[in-house]
């Protein structure tokens, strides 16, 4: 900052930073911009001013604030305000900055992360880089400076002397500075002492006020400053006024090789009426400026003041209020409605003041600034503007005169401006505040899945095998939304991003808009639609398409803590073989009886004879549906009747085309199909599945055929993550999951697939309508990620929240029910779509999917019909039946 001269009120102290005007153009720096600051010293957390006092510093952790239950939610105020009320006494400096995390530096983390990607992954990686650049990609940074006392004039006289001079005055201060650390470090604050590069960090943000962040600090090499070496921050950076009385300032500096300029307004909160936070809906006071569209700077001064102290104040103006009410009521003069809601006001405060809560009732006296840039006076203004409508009537935002002296607030040592706008509240108020607030969901290590829409707008990052392969977690990811809520468009990006990744994927599309994805340019070569409807006969097999374990995945190194770990590995595996063999007896009886007409499968006789054949049938990998039929021919006895009349049914149907996939004619082994291809994605076009609304009675044949087809193609889907490496990362998608649940064989297969992700190192995408099934199939407690689009009708919703861990009746329902809203206008269609992320790490919040950014991606996963493409591609003539040939 260039040391210049000042005109026009305010002329600040000699010793002090001067501001230059555009009139003095002519101003020459006469000293090092480090003499006009306060601040002098910096040891470790601690900076310290010419005047000797002593502040401490500390890093406030992330908040969360989303989906938190009311009771959090009003736990989180009440720890913060107890933690503020602890510091009675004190003048602490809460500080709101920005960290950026690089672009540059996330591509780099994703490319070192993946294993063997697509030729394309340079391209989609620029492109992916070029879509996040812009989104705020920065962390939140909350400051809190503690005042922990002053050192004598006397030892400020003897450190140019002695090096160790103001290290003993300090050690005289540990006492109260290892008490405000102990306060700091508890519930509601949960912040640490800052490190030599956090201090970093603040005095070039402060220095710098709003601009663009350097990428890359600078290495510490120790934790102490002298005042000497201030001119790091200082050097280049330059405060100036476009014009006497102007209602901002002007602050350049050197970034990334280029000179910048921003146009920087400081703006105060006044007069405040907050509704109750929590129970108003509104979020904390502080936080809601994460909501704006253009970054921000913070700075708070506040005075905690002891109960007695502030009461006395206030009972003196409560006092002279009463008085004047007196005054009026003597003279038969109607009291102003003013002033009889200040003796209101008053009469509450001294209520809280003398029987408020236990540590509660200390008060605070505080001054809180805002700092906005633009590039230009214009844009300033707009944002100015919109700042102010985001407190709404809410809270007044002022703009003062001043700017200079105001925006050195934000620099710490420096004293206030002003006592203006002075605000005092309850510190349960100021606790309402919680600046560390923030929108964490996600990770930086996997691809952009979106942004974040509801507190604050975050590129959202997910990597889908950092669970398994970091915190041992599972790798289950239920996707739920109603009919339109975006399932399919999200499955099918999270399919498109980690397929260019290098993973393999295996997908059950039974509506068929996702083998669209094997089309596309970047896939075609890797990628194969199979069209299980016209497959071999025996495809479907359901004793083939449940595998027998590999050996190879039990070995004595996954069972070292067991006290005999190679036998433990041998039970295992001999259990597994077991439930295998299950499993293939039960999706067998399933899918046959699934064939019988309904009224026929119903009955208690054809579920015995059907047991029994089942039991007696070959259940290895080589069995068949047919040995079913024959023992039913060999079962004697008084149901031997019934067991003929139900083995010529099932051969009727394995004449069928859909019975012939059930039904092999010889036996072979197809899995070289899904180990060849990147993506392998399985189409069951022309299958007629009926309606959740349909009575099984009324289904017609081929929707009565169409549900074992689908429990099979899901089997068959399930068996490519045991084909290859138990390390390697696979990804399974399966559609439909709420008529997978129906059966018992359906929600055996989720409940396998949820229990060996893990092991197998699988991300098992599952997407169903309604929550309910997901609890119904018994695999809740299994789920790592979830996603939640739009869900209507209050059960359903509901159930969501159950998978969410988040508290019912708190609003939430509704929350579900507008996300994706329909866009204005009845020709619209619906924008971008909007999910509730929960990241199986603790984070959960509102996201949006976009895919503006890759056209041939959305429109290649566009599920909604469009009769105007099917004309068009058909040509112009198609609707009178006239052909191009025909009409040339």
């Amino acid at each position: 900052m260039t040391p210049t001269t000042k005109t026009g009120a305010g002329v600040p102290r000699r010793g002090r930073l001067r501001l230059f005007t555009s009139s003095d153009a002519t101003a020459k720096p006469t000293r090092p911009v480090s003499a006009g600051l306060q601040l002098s010293d910096i040891i470790g957390n601690l900076t310290i001013t010419r005047g000797g006092q002593v502040t401490a510093w500390y890093l406030a952790s992330p908040v969360r604030w989303s989906f938190q239950s009311m009771g959090d939610r009003n736990s989180l105020i009440l720890a913060h305000a107890q933690r503020l009320a602890e510091l009675a006494g004190h003048r602490i400096h809460i500080r709101v900055t920005h960290r950026p995390y690089p672009v540059a530096r996330w591509a780099a983390d994703l490319h070192a992360g993946v294993i063997d990607p697509l030729p394309t992954w340079a391209q989609y990686l620029a492109d992916e880089q070029r879509k996040v650049a812009r989104l705020p990609l920065d962390d939140k940074v909350v400051y809190y400076g503690v005042r922990v006392g002053r050192i004598t004039s006397a030892g400020r006289a003897v450190q140019k002397l002695v090096r160790g001079a103001v290290d003993r005055q300090l050690k005289a201060l540990q006492r109260d500075i290892t008490d405000v650390d102990r306060i700091m470090s508890g519930p509601g604050m949960s912040a640490v002492p800052t490190t030599a590069s956090d201090m970093d960090w603040l005095m070039t943000r402060s220095l710098g006020l709003c601009l663009p962040a350097p990428l890359d600090t600078r290495p510490q090499p120790n934790d102490r400053w002298r005042a000497d070496d201030l001119h790091e921050w200082t050097s280049g950076t330059e405060w100036t006024s476009p014009s006497p009385y102007s209602g901002h300032i002007l602050v350049s500096g050197d970034r990334h090789g280029r000179r910048v300029t921003r146009h920087v307004a400081v703006l105060t909160l006044g007069r405040m009426e907050w509704p109750a936070i929590p129970e108003s809906g509104h979020g904390p006071w502080l936080q809601s400026l994460d909501q704006l569209p253009f970054g921000y700077e913070a700075s708070a001064t506040v005075d905690i003041r002891e109960a007695t102290e502030a009461g006395n104040e206030i009972l003196s103006q409560l006092d002279a209020v009463r008085h004047q009410v007196r005054h009026h009521r003597e003279h038969g003069i109607e009291v102003p409605i003013s002033l009889g809601r200040q003796a209101a006001t008053g009469r509450e405060i001294e209520d809280d003041i003398r029987s408020g809560p236990t540590g509660l009732s200390a008060r605070t006296k505080g001054w809180y600034r805002i700092a906005i840039s633009a590039p230009t006076e214009e844009e300033l203004r707009e944002r100015i503007t919109r700042l102010s409508e985001r407190y709404g009537t809410h809270c007044a935002v002022q703009h003062p005169s001043g700017q200079y002296a105001l925006a050195r607030e934000f620099i710490p040592g420096e004293p206030l401006a002003s006592d203006a706008y002075a605000r005092r509240m309850p510190v349960r108020t100021l606790g309402g505040s919680l600046p560390a607030v923030s929108a964490s969901v996600g990770d930086r290590r996997g691809f952009n899945l979106g942004y974040t829409s509801g507190t604050a707008r975050r590129p959202v990052m997910w990597h889908p095998w950092h669970s398994q392969e970091v915190r041992e977690a599972s790798g289950l990811t239920p996707i739920l939304g109603t009919l339109g809520s975006g399932k399919t468009v999200l499955g099918g990006a999270t399919v498109y991003h980690t397929s260019q990744m290098g993973v393999p994927w295996v997908v059950l599309d039974p509506s068929g808009p996702v083998r669209r994805l094997c089309s596309l340019p970047e896939l075609r070569p890797y990628s194969k639609a199979i069209d299980l409807m016209a497959s071999e006969p025996g495809t479907l097999n359901p004793y083939r398409i449940v595998p027998d374990p590999d050996p190879g995945h039990y070995t004595a190194e996954l069972y070292r803590y067991e006290d005999n770990p190679r036998q433990a590995a041998d039970r295992a595996y001999r259990q597994e073989a077991q439930r295998a063999r299950g499993i293939r007896r039960t999706l067998a009886t399933d899918v046959l009886m699934g064939m019988l007409p309904p009224a026929v499968a119903r009955t208690a006789e054809t579920a015995l004879v059907m047991h029994k054949a089942a039991e007696r049938a070959d259940t290895s990998v080589h069995g068949s549906p047919r040995y079913v039929i024959e023992q039913l021919r060999k079962l004697d006895g008084s149901h031997s009747e019934h067991a003929q009349d139900i083995a010529d049914l099932l051969e009727s149907a394995a004449d069928l085309p859909q019975g012939q996939l059930v039904f092999p004619s010889v036996d072979g082994d197809d899995q070289y199909t899904t180990r060849h291809w990147r993506l392998v994605v399985l189409n069951l076009r022309g299958l007629a599945l009926p309606s959740t609304d349909t009575a099984r009675e009324d289904w017609s044949v081929e929707e009565q055929y169409a549900m074992p087809l689908l429990y099979l193609a899901a089997w068959y889907a399930q068996r490519s993550i045991y084909a290859r490496d138990l390390h390697d990362r696979k990804g399974l998608w399966l559609d439909e999951g709420h008529v997978l649940g129906r059966v018992s064989s359906g929600r055996e297969l989720l409940r396998k697939s949820g229990r060996d992700s893990r092991k197998h190192n699988a991300r098992f995408l599952l997407s169903t309508q309604d929550g309910q099934d997901v609890i119904a199939a018994g695999i809740e407690n299994w789920i790592d990620s979830l996603l939640v689009g739009r869900t209507t009708g209050i059960e359903a919703q509901r159930a969501a929240l159950r998978l969410l861990n988040v508290e019912l009746g708190a609003g939430y329902e509704e929350m579900l029910a507008g996300l994706s809203p329909q866009a204005h206008g009845d020709t619209k269609r619906r924008g971008d779509r909007e999910f509730v992320f929960s990241d199986g790490a603790g984070g959960i919040e509102r996201i949006t999917v976009p895919l503006r950014h890759r056209p041939a991606l959305l429109q290649a996963l566009d599920s909604t019909a469009d009769p105007h493409a099917a004309r068009a591609a058909a040509g112009p003539w198609s609707s009178v039946g006239v052909s191009e040939e025909a009409r040339t």
